[in-house]
């Protein structure tokens, strides 16, 4: 198989993780904070080690406030439900993902207003379009991707971030496409918000593990209340982080899974990304070149995924010949139904989306490009 397919999920993920696995179920890791022996006392241990790896990966922020969730959406969720109510107005992004809209729909039936930023051809956001809206609006949060997950545009994050913060508005950021895809450097002084991602994508590693990194003062409501093995004699839920939000047992086996991944990252951080540049960059210019397709994607300003339509047939044969040939890549509406009305892809059924990984390989693109041409020809 030619998988094409990591914006999903990444394959392969990081080298050696079946022996990581095995390593892991093969020696005893207990439940986090709820003991004193051994066991417990390592997966603890993990669990502080991986927020710790994390810190240098993503914008500096201090380790408490590193929350595990079990995916990039649950931490959307909590920061969204949890922080805005009836009569707050957030300001977005008419290319978010459904881990963005649906919670943002159903607040608007509950009285949140809801108002969207200018932004180009390509999804990415106009920064001074979006200050001139703060500035008209007020809105109680700002909340928006760091990547596209069907154009792959990377927006302005530092100037948009620095924006809200000296406005005193907080943000929420989806970086479910750019983390580990990306370097995101610092927020700056007063920066409020939230970064929300999992594991599994750009970092590598399994699937059932996700963040919310905190930032400033940035602290909305629970959601999941329970043991956090912390606190046991109150029955209300501790405010303190990350038990907060990290109630009930947490994957420490994927967890640790995900540690050994993080670290591969941290290690092979400019190897990855120089491959990832290559097959992605020969990716684009190779589906650019053909004249029956409309470019979704931007040349430039795009982590590692290649978006495109067709310009009077549907994307569905096209789709077909090539999971017929064993090519991994997704198609339809990648679960952002607003993007593709910005994009004006639904009459073709939305896009055809090619995600490079570290692992690719420029033969493996270049055979890519051969069957699309196959399709449209065939």
């Amino acid at each position: 198989m030619i998988y094409l397919d990591n914006a999903a999920t990444s394959w392969p993920k990081a080298p050696h993780m079946a022996q990581a696995c095995e390593h892991i179920f093969m020696h005893p890791i207990g439940n986090v904070g709820r003991s004193a022996h051994e066991g417990s006392i390592t997966a603890s241990r993990i669990l502080y080690d991986c927020r710790k790896t994390l810190q240098d990966i993503i914008p500096p922020t201090h380790i408490e406030k590193i929350i595990f969730t079990k995916n990039a959406t649950e931490a959307l969720n909590i920061a969204l439900f949890g922080f805005l109510a009836p009569g707050d107005t957030v300001i977005t992004t008419p290319i978010e993902h459904n881990a963005v809209a649906r919670p943002l729909s159903v607040l608007a039936s509950r009285h949140v207003k809801i108002l969207f930023s200018p932004v180009d051809g390509y999804g990415k956001i106009d920064i001074d379009g979006f200050s001139k809206l703060l500035d008209a609006e007020r809105p109680r949060l700002a909340v928006f991707t760091v990547a596209g997950n069907v154009s792959g545009v990377i927006n302005p994050v530092e100037e948009l971030v620095a924006s809200c913060a000296s406005r005193d508005i907080p943000f929420v950021l989806d970086g479910a496409q750019a983390v580990g895809e990306i370097a995101l450097s610092g927020f700056g002084e007063g920066a409020s918000g939230a970064l929300c991602f999992s594991l599994h994508k750009g970092l590598l590693g399994p699937t059932g593990v996700g963040v919310m990194a905190l930032y400033g003062n940035f602290n909305p409501r629970a959601l999941v209340y329970g043991g956090t093995g912390s606190n046991s004699d109150a029955t209300m839920q501790p405010e303190i982080l990350p038990d907060k939000f990290e109630s009930g047992t947490l994957p420490i086996h994927s967890v640790a899974i995900g540690l050994h991944a993080l670290r591969y990252c941290v290690e092979h951080a400019d190897t990855i990304s120089r491959q990832r540049n290559i097959t992605s960059d020969l990716l684009w210019e190779g589906l650019a070149s053909l004249k029956q397709l409309r470019m979704i994607s931007p040349r430039e300003d795009r982590v590692g995924l290649v978006s495109v339509t067709t310009k009077e047939t549907t994307i569905s044969c096209i789709a077909r010949y090539l999971f017929s040939h064993q090519v991994a890549i997704r198609s339809g509406l990648h679960c952002a139904p607003w993007a593709h009305k910005h994009f004006n892809t639904l009459a073709q059924g939305g896009a055809l989306r090619f995600s490079v990984g570290y692992a690719t390989t420029t033969e493996e693109v270049l055979k890519v490009i051969d069957l699309v041409k196959e399709a449209m020809n065939g």
